[in-house]
């Protein structure tokens, strides 16, 4: 396996376990790399040599004076046989022995050589005289065999000292060898070790425990190896014990394979539960992608069971009929109830369709010109639903909530309330201020807000426009406007879509987008304020004008590419009233005349319609032109009579009754569905 070192090879040290040299040390090279400073280590010790030169022959030849020579300091290693110096590895100086850095070699040392004639023990020959030339060159030839036969004895010494340099040069570059192939073998086992650290991150408690304990052994390996480069700068003990160091590094080499051997195999078992968890997972993914295509076949299918439901829904709507009545009896008040009594005498309420009312022979309002003074007589009344005094709002809007519906469809709807002033209408329609009193246009803003969401995960989409407004003696007022003096005029709308009749709409008048039904109740105060209010001898708070709450509801779905537009109106009608009861005078008696008039327009439409006439006179006033398609036949109307309780408005009961009986009775045709 490639991380495992040769025997005999050498590891490098690592940079963390270089010894700084001391100060002062002959050490020079120990902060170099262990090479480098045992090299230095095992250059050839220096010999102290006498030096021999050339000079001393020449002046032996010319008989000078041969006394004893001066110490002379030269580099250890050098010779003056020849005409350059060298060392002892046979290089000239400078010259880098290994690998050509001289600046890692360490400053060679001077030794002092001292030449004395003659050599050999004893003292010295007697200086001969200056004539004395045969005996002064015999002296100089013996010295200089004595000289020659050092130099050859310090040559043979050289020449073994460069050999032993030459085996340890070779040593020393095969263990640099080793120790270049062991670091790279030990980056291969860094960057192996890398991987397994990161495989190791995913395994169990117990892979991290064995990854630790890996890391825990190669920080022991890395501490070893920095003993042996530091023990690299000793000879060949040091190197025999750097071998035995690495038979133990190769005993721990050994158990790292064999927790790399343990780790593949854990590798091995979670690549085959992986493998397994991803095969159970193409099932699952399968199984969802079936379950998903079942999912959009069921919401299909809810997409046509709501075509279908609004279709039903539309057929039971008609079946019920085009215009529907509501007859609605409010509860007597607190100063009513101390006059008169809880108790309502004259009216009866039959069943949850019909009522009856009496005429009392004690009744305070007989009539003495239509001849029944005295006598009891009833009538009878049959109506779409009829609520008594204790009818909640809730209960109110249950039976028109499927005409809501209906304008969410797509269909024109209208509700509007008429009766004498004083019965209710308003409270009807808008509502008292404590909770659970809340009116038809705030409960049928919410239901919409309610079913519009619901329809939001079908694929539908709505928005809704709001605009609230009233006619008070003939004229149109903007009861949410912020500007003045605009001129208000009914106009009607060109259809494209061949059966469709054109909408009514009101030029100038202020639109608002409404996107919570807590808005609503913001425009309600707006528009009660603006309201024209005053008090008459029928009631403190008489409305003087007809109401008209509109609101346009367009939604698109962007699944099944449907349309629709269906507009809702909630009218509050201004209450019927006689002048002689009212006490009217001035402006509240024009308010009274218009009033009766409007209404009594409303009454001629809704017989004209009964009788099927060729002319239906909507444009006689801006009531029945403004409800021009309410009562028309492309809406689905519904008119809820309000009855006040009180015995002595027992006569404008009856004709309010009466009027709803025909309003009951007509047929208006069939509503158009709108689509865009």
């Amino acid at each position: 396996m490639s991380g495992i070192p040769r025997p005999g090879s050498r590891l490098p040290q690592s940079s963390s376990s270089v010894k700084r040299p001391r100060a002062g040390s002959n050490d020079e090279n120990a902060g170099q790399p262990g090479l480098l400073a045992k090299k230095k280590k095992m250059d050839p010790p220096t010999l102290p040599l006498k030096k021999t030169s050339t000079s001393n022959l020449s002046k032996a030849k010319s008989m000078m004076n041969i006394g004893p020579k001066s110490k002379v300091t030269q580099p250890l290693g050098t010779s003056n046989m020849s005409g350059r110096a060298t060392n002892v590895l046979g290089r000239r100086p400078g010259a880098n022995p290994v690998g050509g850095n001289t600046s890692n070699l360490a400053p060679r040392t001077r030794a002092t050589v001292t030449t004395n004639a003659p050599v050999g023990p004893g003292p010295g020959p007697k200086k001969r005289p200056a004539w004395d030339l045969k005996g002064r060159l015999e002296d100089m030839e013996g010295l200089f065999a004595s000289t020659a036969e050092r130099v050859s004895t310090l040559e043979s010494q050289n020449t073994q000292l460069k050999t032993v340099a030459q085996e340890k040069e070779t040593e020393v570059i095969q263990n640099s060898e080793e120790l270049k192939s062991v670091a790279e073998e030990r980056d291969s086992l860094r960057k192996q070790i890398e991987t397994l650290k990161k495989e190791l991150s995913e395994v169990t408690d117990l892979k991290e425990c064995q990854a630790k304990n890996y890391r825990t052994q190669l920080d022991d390996l890395e501490f070893k190896k920095s003993a042996l480069e530091r023990k690299l700068k000793g000879l060949e003990d040091e190197l025999n014990a750097r071998i035995a160091e690495i038979g133990s590094l190769k005993s721990i080499v050994a158990q790292s394979n064999a927790t790399k051997d343990c780790l593949e195999a854990t590798l091995e078992n979670t690549k085959r539960h992986l493998a397994s968890a991803e095969d159970k997972l193409t099932e699952l993914e399968k199984l969802a992608s079936q379950q998903a295509a079942q999912i959009d076949q069921h919401r299909e299918n809810e997409r046509a069971f709501e075509t279908e439901r609004r279709r039903l829904h539309n057929t039971i709507q008609e079946l019920k009929g085009n215009i529907r009545v509501f007859c609605r009896v409010r509860p007597l008040l607190k100063g009513e109830v101390e006059k008169v009594g809880p108790n309502i005498r004259h009216i009866e309420f039959v069943s949850e369709n019909s009522l009856e009312l009496k005429r009392i022979a004690d009744s305070p309002n007989e009539s003495i010109a239509s001849g029944i003074k005295g006598k009891n007589s009833k009538y009878d009344f049959e109506f779409d639903r009829v609520f008594g005094p204790n009818a909640k709002q809730a209960q109110v809007f249950e039976e028109i909530c499927q005409l809501v519906q209906s304008a969410i469809d797509g269909y024109n709807v209208c509700v509007f309330a008429y009766g004498q002033t004083g019965s209710g209408k308003t409270f009807t329609m808008e509502g008292g201020e404590e909770p659970g009193n809340e009116g038809m246009i705030p409960l049928t803003l919410d239901m919409i807000y309610q079913e519009t969401k619901k329809l939001e995960g079908k694929g539908w989409t709505y928005k809704m426009e709001a605009s609230f407004l009233e006619i008070y003696n003939e004229e149109i007022r903007d009861l949410l406007a912020t500007e003045k003096n605009l001129k208000y005029d009914i106009k009607l709308t060109s259809s494209d879509v061949k059966g469709q009749t054109n909408d009514v709409y009101v030029s100038n008048v202020k639109v608002v987008e409404v996107k919570s039904p807590h808005q609503v109740t913001s425009l309600l105060s707006l528009a009660h304020k603006n309201r024209a209010i005053a008090a008459t001898n029928c009631n403190e708070r008489s409305s003087r004008s007809h109401s008209v709450f509109q609101l346009k509801i367009t939604g698109s779905n962007s699944i099944t590419t449907e349309s629709c537009s269906g507009t809702l109106n909630l009218v509050d009608l201004a209450g019927s009233e006689r002048l002689k009861d009212s006490g009217s005078e001035g402006l509240r008696l024009k308010e009274t005349q218009n009033i009766n008039k409007s209404l009594a327009n409303l009454g001629n439409v809704i017989m004209a319609l009964a009788q099927k006439d060729s002319h239906i006179p909507y444009r006689n006033s801006k009531l029945t032109h403004l409800l021009q398609n309410s009562l028309g036949g492309n809406s689905k109307t519904l008119m809820f009579v309000n009855v006040s309780p009180k015995e002595d408005s027992f006569s404008e009961t009856l004709n309010s009754l009466r009027f709803a009986t025909k309003v009951n009775q007509c047929q208006i045709g069939t509503a158009t569905k709108k689509i865009k």
